[in-house]
């Protein structure tokens, strides 16, 4: 079963403010940021927040071709 791209938009903003919570507590805990688990943590972080951004650059391109195509239909008629 396929989820909804608002779904996984909820998914992926969670899990991305989840893992910078855990690498700032780790920073803080660790006193730098020059740690491995803070700079892994980081760049799942960091992951997460592209494949966000990813999804709300598909759904903005997808609203615009059903746009280009609804006009298109409608000078046609």
């Amino acid at each position: 079963m396929r989820q909804s791209s608002n779904f996984m938009a909820a998914f992926y903003a969670i899990f991305g403010i989840l893992f910078m919570f855990l690498a700032y507590n780790n920073s803080v805990e660790a006193g730098t940021v020059f740690n491995f688990w803070t700079i892994l943590l980081t760049l799942f972080a960091a992951i997460d927040f592209y494949r966000l951004y990813l999804i709300f650059r598909f759904r903005a391109a997808a609203k615009k071709m059903i746009k280009k195509e609804q006009d298109k239909k409608n000078d046609k008629q």
